[in-house]
């Protein structure tokens, strides 16, 4: 596959190109080398972790989220629930597209700080012409249909429609694409991930074009690609960071109600993809399904497993929210039951299915799952994070020239307390870092090199960074040869 030009700095010394050491290739933009760990000793998430929930729907949706809330313990901080792409054709106005009646129930329930945002599971079913495509639907919309325009009238309004609400939406389009399950799984027509790429990026143009400042793209595959062949590898069905704020993944614990029956622990699902998607993306991540059936009770047991789940989520720096999905698969009584809790489709109530609903509300009930899903600019890591220590500088060599100024980056991600940030110079060096200080659990410090009258030869400046429990000392190698040549070139990667 051909990537997108990008323009990288590249410096001519005698005679030789030197690609800057602070550029990376790759899936992300930031790939060093290593190993995240997980287990309970990584350090703690500072920007906690959101309790979150999909409760299905009911005629009185906010009434149902007090009484869960009431049940387990804790308020969710995101509430996610499912729809297509029907609208209402029976509306008028801006509620043919998206119909408020579930999130007006929530904000005519509940008092505004108790109110969570709300995940859209938004899946491209049943459009209608009624409300905006060029036909009826009666199942999947056929990806080059929404390509090539044939329901551009309808997203537009669904767009606006959000617009014009109060509430703050993660919308998550076209989830799980990776697997064959899902009628917009581009296996069905013989196409490759490169569709729904094109798909996903019209969409959020669209969007984009609307200027919709209350809605977050979450990109949400399946944790396992099914069929696992290459050309069906998740990160081909990437739309590209620019079209992405949030990761989200999907995973159960089937056991005996799919085949093969295999009891999977959370780590089993969700410990190499979480990795994998933090070495790769800089974007926050969401477990947006998970779930659980019960085994036999005592050496397998679904209380066990939920307890286990929630000690075991903290360990992932980017995980931002666990999302238990509340629910039968497929809201099919016969289907695997995921419930922690019972639910009705008329008044709202549940009440608890113990031993599961007080398992979760010991798990929950740790300080750790909050109430408030935090901004998006506070949860977007600053870098890709592939293990290993959490400062390191991009770049740790640098050319410059005996009168030169260069900039060198410090990263922090994974660190839990504030760090201060100073510098061992030679002579004829200066060094300025933009902040001087860092809080946890990330951040950025632009460090302002400058040479004056600098004789030639090799040099090593050191970052000094300290805090409660950390103490490093990390070297910058700087090469003072006589002139530097900078040059702007376009490449392209293949």
């Amino acid at each position: 596959m051909i990537r997108p030009w990008k323009v990288v700095s590249i410096l001519l010394l005698i005679g030789a190109i030197i690609l800057d050491p602070s550029l990376s290739v790759g899936k992300g933009e930031e790939l060093p080398a290593g190993t995240l760990t997980g287990g309970a000793s990584a350090p703690a998430q500072m920007l906690g972790i959101a309790h979150a929930v999909h409760l299905r729907p009911t005629l009185e949706y906010g009434r149902e989220i007090q009484k869960f809330s009431s049940l387990v313990g804790k308020r969710p901080a995101l509430v996610m629930y499912f729809l297509d792409w029907q609208g209402n054709p029976n509306a008028h106005g801006l509620d043919r597209y998206f119909d408020p009646y579930l999130v007006n129930t929530i904000s005519n329930t509940l008092p505004l700080s108790e109110r969570p945002a709300i995940m859209l599971t938004w899946q491209p079913l049943h459009g209608r012409q009624a409300t905006g495509c060029a036909q009826d639907y009666n199942a999947g919309i056929p990806l080059p249909d929404i390509l090539n325009g044939r329901c551009d009238n309808y997203i537009r309004g669904f767009a606006r429609a959000l617009k014009a609400r109060p509430e703050r939406f993660l919308l998550r389009f076209a989830h799980e694409m990776n697997i064959s399950d899902s009628p917009w799984w581009v296996g069905h027509i013989g196409a490759d991930p490169s569709l729904y790429v094109a798909v996903w990026r019209h969409v959020h143009r669209i969007f984009s074009e609307e200027g919709v400042p209350n809605v977050e793209w979450v990109w949400s595959p399946n944790y396992a690609s099914n069929p696992p062949d290459p050309w069906n590898d998740l990160h081909r069905y990437y739309p590209g960071d620019a079209y992405v704020d949030w990761i989200g993944l999907s995973g159960y614990n089937w056991y005996n109600a799919r085949q093969p029956v295999v009891w999977k622990s959370f780590r089993d699902l969700y410990d190499a993809v979480l990795q994998d998607l933090a070495c790769s993306y800089a974007k926050p991540q969401i477990i947006a399904e998970i779930g659980s059936v019960e085994g036999d009770g005592v050496n397998l047991a679904k209380a066990a497993w939920i307890r286990d789940a929630y000690q075991q989520a903290p360990a992932y720096p980017f995980l931002r929210a666990v999302q238990w999905f509340n629910d039968y698969a497929y809201t099919d009584p016969n289907n695997a039951d995921f419930r922690i809790t019972t639910g009705t489709a008329q008044d709202g109530d549940v009440r608890p299915l113990e031993p599961w609903t007080g398992a979760y509300r010991e798990a929950i009930a740790n300080p750790i799952y909050t109430t408030t899903l935090p901004s998006l600019d506070q949860v977007t890591p600053p870098s890709t994070y592939c293990g290993g220590p959490p400062f390191r500088l991009s770049p740790n060599v640098a050319l410059m020239a005996p009168i030169d100024l260069t900039s060198i980056q410090l990263i922090g991600i994974n660190y839990t307390s504030t760090v201060q940030i100073s510098i061992s110079l030679p002579d004829s060096f200066s060094a300025t870092p933009s902040p001087d200080r860092m809080d946890p659990p990330w951040g950025i410090s632009i460090i302002q090199v400058k040479t004056q009258n600098a004789v030639q030869g090799t040099y090593t400046l050191t970052v000094h960074v300290s805090g409660e429990g950390v103490s490093l000392n990390l070297p910058v190698q700087v090469r003072v040869i006589n002139q530097v040549y900078r040059m702007w070139l376009p490449a392209v990667w293949r």
